[in-house]
């Protein structure tokens, strides 16, 4: 449970952080995000890391309990999926990863990443279980 809570204390970190980022200096992540998804090498070293971060959480942390402990265990498959394709085939992900940072999902992007990261929050910080 310790290896749960110390993730679920990055991932809400890290989350929140986005959140704030996007909230507060919206306009600078609008200019400066796409210029990370249309280059292939900052996409293939984005994979890199989702490889090295997906296998550590699931060396140790491949738990499939009934519990909000499974969450961390499908983020650890998702990082490493992604980092994989991320590496085989980038350009793939530049098309995607555009249209995500569009004003319209601006919105829906914050909505998610506050949730995510008062979800970890809660229990990476507020939870003894």
């Amino acid at each position: 449970m310790e290896t749960s809570i110390l993730v679920a204390k990055i991932l809400s970190a890290l989350y929140l952080s986005f959140f704030l980022g996007l909230l507060f200096s919206g306009d600078h992540y609008k200019k400066e995000l796409p210029k990370l998804v249309v280059n292939s090498a900052y996409l293939i070293l984005a994979g890199f890391m989702a490889v090295v971060f997906g296998v550590l959480i699931l060396e140790f942390h491949n738990n499939w309990n009934m519990n909000w402990t499974v969450v961390i265990t499908i983020f650890g498959w998702l990082a490493l999926i992604k980092g994989v394709l991320l590496i085989a085939i980038p350009k793939a992900f530049s098309n995607f990863n555009s249209n995500i940072l569009r004003k319209e999902n601006h919105i829906l992007l914050l909505i998610i990443l506050l949730s995510m990261g008062l979800f970890f929050g809660y229990f990476g910080f507020f939870t003894t279980s």
